[in-house]
């Protein structure tokens, strides 16, 4: 369950089914799995604003466990629906800003599926990490070879990690389907194996 932390001013006003309590601030801690666009959709506001909102966060895909983001400030209206017995059609404003919304998370997680050089925060030397709350361990060529895979273009990067032609670092996991992508401390992922035997990523190297 999320946490949320509210500090409320006196005064509120009902309209349509809908109470409006005006907030000084709202805050969020960050749980395991969190990310900004998840955040936005849930709080109905924008990447960009929450990042306007918390000068702490260096990398938008970089979001750290138990971390109180702010969310609203300054008297913004925060919306909760009342219970009521009748139906109401969505304005075309509010219908609006839910596909504005949507379409900032579907952009986030496009660009966080692009190639780049991440944080390189997994190593050999501490051997697991975590990363927006995903478990990532390493799978070395030098001990096990892994030569069954069908990678076009398989490489060694400078950063030690095995890639394939698209740039793309090789992972091997359980839970996600063969050639999706993902993000990763180290860059972005594609999968290419299983057999995992935990719910993160095996990251490809050769550590």
């Amino acid at each position: 369950m999320k946490k949320f932390a509210f500090t409320l001013v006196a005064g509120f006003g009902l309209f349509a089914g809908t109470s409006v309590a005006f907030a000084d601030e709202q805050t969020h801690v960050v749980e395991p799995g969190d990310t900004l666009s998840s955040l936005a959709a849930t709080y109905q506001t924008t990447i960009d604003d929450i990042l306007s909102l918390n000068d702490s966060i260096e990398d938008p895909n970089l979001i750290f466990d138990g971390e109180t983001l702010l969310i609203f400030s300054d008297g913004q209206p925060v919306d909760r629906t009342t219970t009521s017995s009748s139906t109401t059609e969505p304005t075309e404003t509010q219908s609006q800003t839910a596909e504005e919304n949507t379409a900032a998370a579907t952009n986030s997680q496009t660009q966080s599926s692009t190639p780049g050089a991440g944080s390189g925060v997994l190593n050999p030397v501490d051997g697991i990490n975590y990363y927006n709350g995903v478990r990532e361990s390493y799978y070395s060529q030098k001990v096990l070879p892994g030569g069954g895979l069908s990678i076009p273009g398989r490489h060694v990067a400078s950063d030690g990690t095995i890639r394939d032609t698209d740039g793309y670092i090789v992972v091997a996991s359980d839970n996600q389907a063969k050639g999706s992508t993902g993000q990763s401390s180290l860059g972005a992922y594609k999968v290419y194996d299983t057999g995992v035997g935990h719910s993160g990523i095996d990251v490809y190297t050769n550590w």
